[in-house]
This record gives structure tokens, C-alpha cells and sequence, in this order.
């Protein structure tokens, strides 16, 4: 409890830091949302941009887990993630104290960023499809469960590692995510379509939302475990 207690000084610490982070994070995710509605709409044109669709999804839904602060744009340049656990390490503030700040503001940014992106996207596309309160729920928490997967590989990369090869690990992700993309199509399907379908047949009830939140969350505990366990070990000079 007492290292919650901290953790928590220690994100509204960062919070507070940057007032400006909460706006860009806010554009970002109003424009990301509104081109999502266009690329949705698009597809319902020709079956050719599903695939596209989907892996922009893949893509796209796990920046809802950060905020767009100045540490996010400069950690090629300064290696700003590495900076700032040697500056916690020298202070000091225990590691799993620093991870589990790191867990709550990754939460924060899911629900704030969650509130603009689906609501940029309802307006711009999902209104039509005729979605209650709790079956455009149960679609966001789907999401969201996936997201908070990825989160927690992104987290092992920005703790563990440089920000050159932490760039590099990233962007590994996108040939990965076009990869899923298209093995969904050749199924015969495209995944957004599944989870709109879920969501508005099952609402709350969703097995796919209840298995996503479910992977989401220990997915992210896991590989977070798998972190703080690596952490303690890396040299940070």
C-alpha cells in the first residue's frame, strides 16, 4: 500500500509537469479517432482497404496508453526514458515504486485518450451503425483490452532499453500488425468487423470484451513483472 501511496505522488508528479501534454494528447487522439471514421467508411466501399483498416487499428489503439509529453518526443535524441530512471535510481525512488507510476499513468492515459478517440470516431463513423451506450462500451473496453497488451511490451522497451533501440523495437511492430491483419482477411473476415459485430449482438456481456480485458490486464501485469525483474539488474549509466 505504502508503495501505491508513492507511486501516486510520483504520477501526479509528472502529471503536473507538463499541463500542455494533456492537449496534444487530446488533438492527437481527435484526429487519430476521425481518421479511423473515414478509413471505416471507406471500407464499406471496397473490400480491398480492410486489411489497411485493421492494421491501423493495431497500430493506432496502444498510443491511447501514453501522453504526448516532451519525454515522448525526445527519446530518440536524449534517451529521455533511460534519463529519467537514472535520475529516480539516484534520488532514490525503488524501481517498483517508478513501475507502478508507470501502470497508473498508462491507466489515466487509456481513459482520457479513450474518451476523445472513440468519441471522435462514434461521430465520425459509428453513429450510423446504430450503437447503444453499452454496446459502444463493451466495443472501447474491447479495444482496450488489446491495447493494455501491447502497452506492456512498449513499457519492457522504453525500461530496458535505449531510446535508438527502443525505436527500433517499435517499429518492428508495424510489419507484425500487417502481418495479423492479413491473415485475418484470408480468414474470410476482417477483425473490426468482428468486434463491431460482438459488441453490438452481446453488449456488456461481450465473451470477446471479457477476454480482452482479461488478457489485457495480465498481459500487462506479466510483462510489467518481466520488467521490474530486468530493471534492478540494468546499468543506467
Amino acid at each position: 500500500m505504502n508503495e501505491w501511496k508513492q507511486a501516486w505522488w510520483l504520477t501526479r508528479s509528472e502529471m503536473n509537469k507538463n499541463k500542455l501534454q494533456w492537449l496534444w494528447s487530446a488533438l492527437f487522439m481527435i484526429y487519430t479517432g476521425g481518421m479511423s471514421g473515414v478509413m471505416l467508411i471507406g471500407q464499406q466501399q471496397t473490400d480491398f482497404i480492410n486489411p489497411v483498416v485493421d492494421a491501423f487499428f493495431l497500430i493506432m489503439v496502444p498510443f491511447q496508453g501514453f501522453m504526448f509529453c516532451k519525454r515522448s518526443f525526445r527519446y530518440i535524441q536524449e534517451d529521455s526514458y533511460t534519463q529519467m530512471l537514472a535520475y529516480y535510481r539516484r534520488i532514490p525512488i525503488p524501481e517498483q515504486t517508478v513501475m507502478w507510476s508507470r501502470l497508473q499513468q498508462s491507466l489515466m492515459a487509456f481513459a482520457y485518450n479513450g474518451i476523445f478517440f472513440y468519441g471522435s470516431l462514434y461521430m465520425a463513423a459509428l453513429h450510423s451503425e446504430g450503437f447503444r451506450w453499452d454496446q459502444y462500451l463493451a466495443f472501447s473496453l474491447t479495444c482496450t483490452g488489446y491495447g493494455l497488451v501491447v502497452t506492456g511490451l512498449y513499457i519492457y522497451g522504453e525500461f530496458l532499453h535505449s531510446g535508438k533501440k527502443y525505436l527500433l523495437l517499435s517499429t518492428l511492430f508495424i510489419p507484425f500488425a500487417i502481418v495479423i491483419s492479413l491473415v485475418i482477411r484470408l480468414s474470410g473476415r476482417y477483425g473490426f468487423s468482428i468486434v463491431i459485430d460482438t459488441s453490438k449482438s452481446w453488449g456488456l456481456l461481450s465473451p470477446l470484451m471479457w477476454i480482452a480485458l482479461v488478457a489485457g490486464v495480465a498481459g500487462l501485469w506479466l510483462f510489467s513483472r518481466l520488467t521490474l525483474k530486468k530493471l534492478v539488474h540494468r546499468d543506467l549509466s
